[in-house]
């Protein structure tokens, strides 16, 4: 079973994603998630900008975020290309290309 969580960056404390239409877009990244082998999915909200959640794949955290209204606004039809982006990011990131995406 995948495990999906959220964080907040400023304090590493953990959250519930508890808006109505959050359920939906969870359900396709845990499908997504079990499609492409991650066991677990985290997005940490950043202490910038709280509409923007970096995306952690396993174990790496990524040059890629995510913002809140895929969630708050349900865009299920979305999130699996942004998935799919966030693991083009971890793939440039092991193949050293990640200094060059800032």
């Amino acid at each position: 079973m995948v495990e999906i969580k959220f964080f907040n960056e400023s304090d590493g404390q953990e959250f519930k994603m508890t808006h109505p239409k959050a359920p939906r877009v969870l359900d396709d990244i845990r499908a997504w998630a079990e499609h492409n082998g991650f066991e677990h999915v985290s997005f940490w909200r950043d202490p910038a900008d709280e509409h923007k959640f970096w995306v952690q794949l396993g174990e790496d955290r990524l040059n890629y975020w995510i913002h809140d209204s895929t969630f708050t606004e349900g865009k299920h039809e979305t999130v699996e290309m942004q998935m799919d982006y966030a693991r083009g990011a971890q793939r440039r990131s092991a193949a050293g290309y990640s200094k060059f995406d800032r």
